[in-house]
């Protein structure tokens, strides 16, 4: 009797390790961050084995439940079927695949919460306005820099290499301002665009005097001992060196956001999305740039400003005080600087050596339009910018030598104009 109860337990142990499993699967969705969690039907689910064979399928219900017997216990791998999710519904975040563990007579459940399809790959055609518009947007930004560089260069010949540690001045100032005092606690809307604001002043404020400062410390008594612009433009470079290592050493070495306006949402604009923050410091830059343009045609500054470009001597003889004017040109050189420079920072990160970045394409600017016109500076810019962006554009894959299509495009423009866009031609002999 007792021989014959151990074969039936041991025979009913066989049949039921030999009964198939029920594998759950759960296909929902959540319409709503936040929201209820609802079912998708319809939903094609397979199942594989180690080896990596099918050994069963199935398909959701109205419940978004697929329950899929399977043949025995252990491991099994749960896969959706992409190609029968609903319009507008894309795979998880977390993949389209789930491993599960199947116990005998507990079965097996898998989860899988669907997110929003990904958006379709924009074609090359359709990135084309945006990315002439960001052309635009960079030129103008760099066209702030480049203007200041250019009236130097036209008042005093020299090539300052320290104009790109002006603008790195007026980024990481208003950066460490915004932290001296608090006027809002927000960081956006009109509560974080006061903060900013003030801080802004600070930072062009202290650009305009680091530039104003090297004009009467060092560059004024350099020209009166007559000393020759290649040495200046060396005691330049000197000049950025020392000054980008001390900004270093106090501001550090990794890059910082503006508090303000970290993070903003789109506006579109028929093809184009731009932030509010692009377009009000676009803006801003058009503005700068106008300003300029009104101070040198229409005021007798600019007149005054022109008339030293031109010829220093003849100026001098007609009463202009040259120091004076000169001066006001660093002066104007360094706001302008330290303005492009806030608004560079706001579009990367304020970073010890964001200037030095920057340099290059200022130089590559005033030469392109034309070595001290300012004018040809801002075409210059908007080339340059336009360059850059329709490089990154067009290879894609290479957006680390985007600043080599607007450095190919100066040379082919020299090779052909070489006094550049608005440069005029000089008369030998």
């Amino acid at each position: 009797m007792l021989i014959a109860t151990c074969a039936f337990f041991a025979l009913f142990s066989d049949v039921a390790h030999a009964e198939e499993e029920i594998l759950q699967v759960r296909v929902q969705n959540t319409a709503t961050a936040g929201g209820k969690k609802e079912p998708v039907a319809g939903v094609g689910i397979s199942v594989t084995d180690p080896s990596g064979a099918v050994v069963a399928e199935g398909v959701t219900d109205d419940k978004g439940v697929a329950k899929i017997p399977v043949p025995s216990d252990g491991e099994f791998t749960v896969t959706i079927d992409e190609a029968t999710l609903p319009d507008g519904l894309g795979l998880p975040a977390d993949g389209a695949s789930r491993t599960v563990n199947v116990t005998a007579g507990l079965g097996g459940n898998a989860n899988f919460n669907l997110g929003a399809a990904a958006p379709k790959a924009d074609s090359k055609l359709s990135l084309l306005p945006k990315t002439i518009f960001n052309g635009i947007r960079f030129g103008l930004v760099i066209a702030i820099m480049s203007v200041g560089l250019s009236l130097i260069y036209a008042t005093t010949g020299l090539s300052n290499f320290a104009h790109g540690e002006t603008v790195t001045i007026g980024a990481v100032m208003t950066a460490v301002a915004s932290g001296w005092f608090t006027l809002s606690t927000a960081t956006g809307g009109w509560g974080g665009f006061i903060q900013l604001l003030a801080a802004i002043v600070i930072g062009v404020a202290c650009a305009t005097a680091f530039s104003g400062a090297l004009e009467l410390a060092v560059w004024r008594p350099m020209r009166r001992r007559g000393i020759g612009l290649t040495s200046m433009m060396i005691v330049s470079i000197g000049i950025a060196m020392t000054v980008r290592f001390i900004i270093q050493m106090y501001y550090g070495s990794q890059p910082k956001s503006f508090a303000q306006f970290g993070s903003q949402q789109n506006i579109n604009i028929g093809p184009i999305g731009v932030t509010p923050r692009d377009l009000i410091t676009g803006v801003v830059a058009l503005l700068a740039l106008c300003g300029v343009a009104f101070l040198l045609m229409k005021t007798r500054t600019g007149k005054a400003i022109r008339a030293v470009s031109d010829n220093p001597d003849l100026a001098s003889t007609t009463g202009i005080n040259t120091d004076r004017v000169i001066l006001t040109v660093w002066l104007l050189g360094g706001a302008l600087a330290g303005l492009g420079g806030v608004i560079f920072g706001l579009d990367e990160q304020v970073s010890w050596n964001m200037g030095t970045k920057i340099l290059l394409l200022m130089f590559a600017s005033i030469t392109l339009g034309g070595l001290g016109r300012p004018f040809g500076a801002l075409v210059g810019s908007l080339a340059v910018g336009m360059f850059v962006q329709l490089w990154a554009w067009a290879f894609s894959d290479y957006t680390d030598l985007k600043t080599m299509g607007a450095l190919l495009a100066m040379i082919l423009v020299l090779l052909f104009r070489p006094q550049g866009i608005l440069g005029k031609k000089e008369r030998g002999g």
